[in-house]
């Protein structure tokens, strides 16, 4: 199995128990630079993979290629900083290990995002909606928390252009629900995501 562990924001304390207990039982870990790391020494020594600016292709091919034949057999971690779900190098590799063997299982441990993290460090809380981009072009995916209406949020966000609609209910929790779906129920539970993409 191959697994994509977050490590959160950069500092060793805010690795999640999670994270820390898959790192412990794989076979290997692999980290894509210094950074990471120095994040996980404490916890495993993992094997550095650089990712070079103008050649991380070629890094991604290769490693996946190898992961490809190893995770049939052994568990391998791909530890990155952040969530390894948002803009990861460790996409590029589970997408390229995938391609080359599909039956490769994928496990993510999530880690803490900085974009959440952020408002820890500026001491602000936030109850209203907000808008987590890159600006690099138009929105493609939109996360409504606590949606407790999922059928009129649904239908906003297919005024959005998004076309792929995914409930996520009480995630890591009794009675999780987490499904793709066409048409979605009139309530929710209060833990309740939706995700819109396009």
């Amino acid at each position: 199995m191959l697994f994509g562990v977050g490590l959160g924001p950069g500092d060793p304390k805010l690795i999640t128990l999670k994270a820390i207990e898959v790192l412990k039982a794989v076979d290997e870990v692999i980290v894509p630079g210094r950074l990471a790391e120095s994040l996980v020494k404490d916890v495993v020594k993992p094997r550095i993979v650089e990712f070079p600016m103008g050649r991380s292709r070629e890094v991604t091919i290769k490693l996946a290629r190898e992961l490809a034949e190893r995770c049939v057999d052994e568990d391998v971690a791909f530890a990155c900083l952040g969530d390894p779900m948002f803009y990861s190098t460790f996409q590029h590799l589970a997408e390229e290990v995938l391609k080359m063997n599909p039956k490769i299982e994928i496990e993510i441990v999530p880690g803490v995002p900085s974009f959440t993290a952020v408002f820890s460090k500026i001491k602000r809380f936030v109850d209203v909606s907000m808008l987590v981009t890159t600006l690099k072009e138009e929105i493609g995916c939109v996360v409504v928390l606590k949606a407790t209406k999922p059928k009129e949020i649904c239908e906003r966000l297919r005024s959005m252009g998004m076309n792929e609609i995914y409930l996520a209910e009480r995630m890591f929790m009794d009675g999780e629900r987490v499904k793709k779906l066409d048409d979605l129920p009139n309530r929710a539970d209060y833990f309740t995501i939706i995700v819109g993409m396009r």
